[in-house]
């Protein structure tokens, strides 16, 4: 059985570096073991592989230092095309795969280090792979217009040109893609609506629901953005319930934050959940199953369906 010990960074420690965080909860941690942890992939941001030794840590980070190596950074090769045209593309993205990195945390990183590689950065040598060529500079551009969290797995779709990318983000704006996410939360959950507005950072450096917070919050009313998450239960057995989440809006965190708010944070949630989490999942018991919207050039409706993954077992 794997042990880990989870901390979480406040202000004292907020743009340290890993490698002087883990000094720091961990005295009898030698320079030299704590450089060893890192290599052995035991330590873990956010629940996401950490080997860089110079990133530079925010508050609300959440550092484990375990006991055994985690599983190494998803690659190239675990990216499932599942539609493919010269406009864009339908892609299952593996769990612990940045979508898109933002420039945050590239300006957090040593310049040189090896970063975990993200979807936009792996997908051109994919699809280079897919067609068996290599791809012209002007094919190669892939651009984000929805994302997954880093810790989620399942579908989204990509464009490849810039009228792709118009046509996209206008249905994204419009709310008219349907997208379907399984969950798994500990407990027995109703089918509801849940309806809030969250902001950037509701005390703890994270984002939160404005109707959770004991205080008036800081945030200027114009600043929250409507998240709106619909729940089913799908099965409840021993204690744990899976969940289809329908996005009608799709803010970052927003399914996991409305179940941590609603007191069923999902199985694997080191971000959201407890900060001891219970061992309960391999990782983030969130996945994209189900993604349907019309195609910007041709006007097709495409329709997508996943499989759960096999890592992650259902509630039985």
């Amino acid at each position: 059985m794997t042990h880990a010990h989870t901390n979480a960074v406040d202000e004292s420690l907020a743009g340290k570096t890993i490698l002087a965080a883990l000094r720091a909860w961990w005295p009898d941690l030698s320079w030299k073991l704590a450089r060893d942890s890192l290599a052995a992939r035991r330590v873990a941001i956010n629940g996401v592989l950490c080997q860089d030794e110079a990133r530079r840590l925010m508050v609300g980070d959440r550092v484990e230092l375990s006991d055994k190596p985690r599983p190494k950074a998803p690659r190239h090769e675990q990216i499932c095309i599942r539609y493919y045209d010269e406009d864009l593309v339908v892609v299952e993205k593996p769990a612990g795969m940045l979508t898109e990195r933002p420039a945050a945390e590239a300006r957090l990183r040593k310049p040189g280090a090896s970063p975990t590689p993200s979807l936009d950065e792996l997908l051109p040598r994919v699809l280079s792979e897919y067609e068996g060529r290599r791809l012209q500079p002007d094919e190669q551009g892939v651009f984000i217009v929805h994302r997954l969290d880093r810790d989620a797995s399942g579908l989204l779709v990509v464009a490849r040109t810039l009228n792709a990318r118009a046509g996209l983000t206008q249905q994204f704006a419009a709310r008219t893609p349907s997208r379907v996410y399984w969950a798994i939360v500990a407990g027995r959950v109703e089918a509801q609506t849940i309806r809030t507005h969250f902001v950037r950072d509701r005390g703890d450096g994270k984002r939160g629901s404005v109707e959770r917070q004991s205080q008036s919050p800081t945030t200027a009313a114009a600043e929250w953005q409507l998240a709106i998450t619909h729940v089913t239960p799908l099965k409840t057995r021993r204690g744990q319930t899976l969940l289809e989440c329908r996005l009608e809006t799709g803010r970052t965190n927003q399914i996991r934050i409305h179940l941590a708010e609603l007191g069923h944070p999902i199985l694997g949630d080191v971000k959201y959940g407890p900060i001891e989490p219970a061992r309960t999942a391999t990782r983030l018991a969130l996945h994209a199953m189900e993604l349907e919207f019309v195609h910007p050039l041709t006007g097709e409706t495409l329709q997508f369906e996943s499989e759960w993954p096999k890592e992650l077992p259902l509630p039985a």
